[in-house]
């Protein structure tokens, strides 16, 4: 299957979807961390300090933590976030950003837009828009069809 990529860098059209995660503190304790996951719907937040993201929290991390003894009222979002996952600009075409989470072994990615807040895409949101677009190269993967 091939997806064209011709016209793939015009300007503002949005083509990785991306969802907008909690933000915390690095002393927010687990229990509110997944408490904000859930709230938001997105299943990871967004470590900051005072100079910006420090990096991330996801599901996944928190049910590890737990299920290895961590009190989810006493350790915190600081001590068990990984690094700011890697940033591509939301209008990057669907498939290269594919390619680099697939080379790199990655389950998911911040996305930058032009002055908007930084979101984040999973692997899933990826694919679905690498699918929208092999099915119809000329409009953009969030349009409705």
């Amino acid at each position: 299957m091939t997806v064209d990529r011709e016209g793939c860098d015009a300007p503002r059209i949005r083509r990785i979807p991306a969802r907008f995660p909690a933000h915390v503190n690095g002393m927010t304790s687990l229990r509110a961390v997944a408490r904000s996951m859930v709230e938001s719907g997105v299943g990871a937040v967004l470590v900051e300090s005072p100079l910006g993201p420090v990096g991330f929290v996801t599901a996944g991390d928190v049910i590890e933590a737990v299920s290895t003894g961590a009190d989810p009222d006493t350790v915190w979002a600081g001590e068990i976030a990984r690094p700011t996952p890697r940033i591509v600009r939301r209008d990057q075409h669907p498939l290269d950003v594919g390619e680099e989470m697939a080379a790199y072994r990655l389950e998911i990615v911040a996305v930058a837009d032009e002055g908007g807040p930084l979101a984040f895409a999973s692997a899933l949101d990826v694919l679905g828009a690498v699918l929208r677009a092999a099915r119809d190269p000329s409009r953009t993967p969030d349009e409705p069809q």
